[in-house]
């Protein structure tokens, strides 16, 4: 890594004009002293970068037995770029990741014997090939100087810290059940469907905010979340991390998506307040949030939450008293069609049952089916194999344990193509 590179990012990035030698600079490197000669002794493989600027600087590694390592850029003539690997303690990692430790310390820290260089020619995606380190790290002249952090104030928030930490998102759930009232307990029922609520509202939520974005293809699960610490004591919390990391640059879709949920929760003593922001909502997120108050009404329990990015300065954090959650149940539901979200389908017709109100439309992406409300469009006079444009409701009609719903597409109109 460049000292000019580092430097510029740094100041870019805080607007604070700090150490500008971070990294030594390139002409100090001299790969002669460096190398032993001989084949490169193991592979690694990049895990996570963590500080980017112009290309990966700093990223976290592992071998084929999973030991732990940090890789410094510590040269690039823009087609090679040469990094100084240094095998470290799994917790000395997780104190530089959280800003507790800079990095000149985590690499004299690291393993005497587990010192390497790599050279990246074709990116980080395949194994990189170590060499050993011949000089001693001291005196290699490859040693950033002291003072560069990730984070440059330590957090004593907890979520914070654990997104620093995983340098993922990071979201923790408390609910206060009866059952919690006299011992630290929650029913096993309770809890499965609580995390199963909250799991379809981040759902829909990072749908609702990736929705309309060009070139944006939903990948799988990057819409889940794994429960990653059990409940803690004193209270019942539950937290969960994003299974897909952030890009390079710390961005996440799914983080949109719960500044969406915050929206939501944001004034729930005020029923009229949240019933407009959840008709700006409206549509399966708003279905999924009212829902969970339905749920937590009637397992008299309030919910409180935070999550955190990496890159975050602070936590979010939202909540609905048990009190709050019936009010809100009973304004939601009083507007019609608030779950529903429109969906409109091109493609050829195949069948149409009169008796059931049962219709069928070949489109791209497959065969798709719907319902005839009462008193929707007749579809008398469509011929099989014309091609149609049907514009419909699609609900939820049904949920279960599993996570697997029964979505529903009722049509309100059609036109010929």
């Amino acid at each position: 890594m460049q000292r000019d590179a580092w430097s510029r990012r740094w100041q870019h990035s805080t607007d604070r004009t700090i150490v500008a030698s971070h990294v030594v600079a390139a002409s100090r490197f001299r790969h002669s002293r460096a190398l032993r000669s001989g084949n490169p002794m193991k592979t690694i493989r990049h895990i996570n970068t963590l500080f980017y600027y112009d290309g990966p600087q700093v990223f976290e590694a592992r071998d084929a037995i999973g030991g732990h390592y940090v890789a410094v850029m510590v040269e690039t003539d823009h087609i090679n770029e040469r990094y100084l690997v240094a095998g470290v303690a799994p917790e000395q990692l997780r104190r530089f990741r959280s800003g507790m430790l800079d990095l000149r310390s985590l690499l004299i820290k690291s393993d005497k014997e587990e010192r390497y260089l790599a050279t990246v020619a074709s990116g980080l995606e395949d194994p990189l090939s170590l060499e050993n380190l011949r000089t001693p790290l001291a005196e290699s002249n490859l040693l950033p100087d002291a003072g560069f952090v990730l984070h440059d104030r330590p957090s004593d928030d907890f979520v914070l810290t654990q997104a620093r930490e995983r340098q993922n998102l990071v979201l923790e759930i408390t609910a206060e059940p009866p059952e919690a009232a006299t011992q630290h307990r929650i029913r096993a029922n309770t809890l499965a469907e609580m995390l199963h609520h909250v799991q379809l509202m981040i759902k829909y939520a990072y749908r609702a905010a990736i929705r309309g974005k060009k070139n944006r293809y939903r990948q799988p699960d990057e819409d889940m979340m794994d429960v990653v610490v059990p409940a803690a004591a004193g209270s019942f919390q539950i937290v969960l991390e994003a299974v897909s990391l952030p890009n390079l640059f710390g961005d996440s879709d799914l983080a949109s998506g719960l500044r969406r949920i915050d929206a939501l929760f944001k004034d729930t003593s005020n029923p009229e307040t949240t019933l407009t922001v959840a008709k700006e909502y409206r549509g399966h997120l708003a279905g999924t949030y009212l829902r969970l108050l339905r749920f937590l009404a009637k397992q008299k329990t309030g919910l409180r939450y935070s999550w955190a990015e990496p890159k975050s300065e602070h936590s979010s954090n939202r909540a609905v008293l048990e009190s709050e959650a019936g009010p809100l149940v009973d304004i939601l539901s009083s507007v019609t069609n608030l779950g529903s979200e429109r969906v409109t389908l091109e493609g050829t017709f195949e069948r149409f049952n009169r008796e059931s109100g049962l219709w069928g439309l070949l489109t791209s992406e497959g065969k798709r089916s719907g319902k005839i409300m009462d008193g929707g469009p007749s579809l008398d006079g469509l011929e099989v194999g014309g091609r149609y444009r049907f514009h419909c409701e699609e609900e939820i009609e049904e949920i279960n344990i599993t996570g697997r719903e029964s979505r529903v597409l009722y049509l309100n109109q059609h036109e010929p193509l």
